[in-house]
């Protein structure tokens, strides 16, 4: 029996930017932060720069510092971020490499706003998007392209196009089969939907994450998947 999804790879590209990293309100409140005066006052188009002006004032630590702890959860200890902002002076990639996956894209949104602010001390950040357009097989599986895809959803998609040997299967293979993959959350890090086609039940999804992740699905072209939601309580095939 066919896989509920035919997938096709559109493109696989390396991106410096991971949209919604930082908004309006991430800038006020990182201002704010750094004790900036009559944050309120400063018309929104003028916040970035108020932020990196305020970054170059710091030395790189306190930089590195301040960014980290406003993007990463509380439970990441003070130590934790020192030695995370080291790692990103010393050149290292520690949106891939941390130990907790569950950081990296905050890693990531961190160390893009850091080589705004400090380009000569702090590496520019890169990532992957992956572009697939999903087919779907049956009616269970053209139901679950009509709603925001799910990240152990998506995960599935990727191992599913990659080999025994990628990073994705032998890592989480056990998970990858299962009815709960939390971890998934720290792997992908955006997942849409786009462009949606009536005409042969498909839709465009656009996969961000890191490079360690995605690198895998290079040279491919076309796979089957099998693909199910956490929370679905069948695997998305017709009986």
């Amino acid at each position: 029996m066919s896989k509920p999804f035919r997938v096709t790879v559109l493109g696989l590209k390396k991106i410096y930017d991971l949209p919604g990293s930082w908004g309006e309100d991430d800038y006020r409140a990182l201002l704010n932060r750094m004790e900036v005066d009559d944050v309120a006052e400063i018309d929104s188009r003028d916040l970035l720069d108020f932020v990196l002006m305020a970054l170059q004032d710091l030395d790189p630590e306190d930089a590195g510092e301040q960014v980290l702890a406003y993007r990463l959860p509380n439970r990441v200890s003070r130590g934790s971020r020192q030695n995370i902002v080291q790692d990103l002076l010393e050149g290292q990639r520690p949106w891939e490499e941390h130990a907790d996956i569950r950081l990296h894209a905050g890693i990531f949104a961190a160390s893009l706003l850091l080589y705004q602010a400090l380009p000569r001390l702090f590496p520019r950040p890169d990532m992957m998007r992956a572009t697939l357009r999903l087919q779907a097989q049956t009616s269970a599986a053209k139901e679950m392209l009509a709603r925001p895809p799910e990240a152990a959803f998506v995960t599935r998609v990727l191992a599913d196009g990659m080999d025994e040997h990628s990073i994705l299967e032998r890592l989480f293979d056990e998970q990858l089969a299962a009815r709960s993959f939390p971890e998934a959350e720290g792997i992908i890090w955006l997942a849409e939907f786009g462009e949606h086609s009536a005409e042969d039940n498909s839709a465009v999804l656009s996969v961000y994450s890191s490079q360690h992740w995605l690198h895998d699905l290079e040279d491919i072209d076309e796979f089957e998947s099998g693909a199910y939601d956490d929370s679905d309580e069948e695997d998305g095939e017709d009986d």
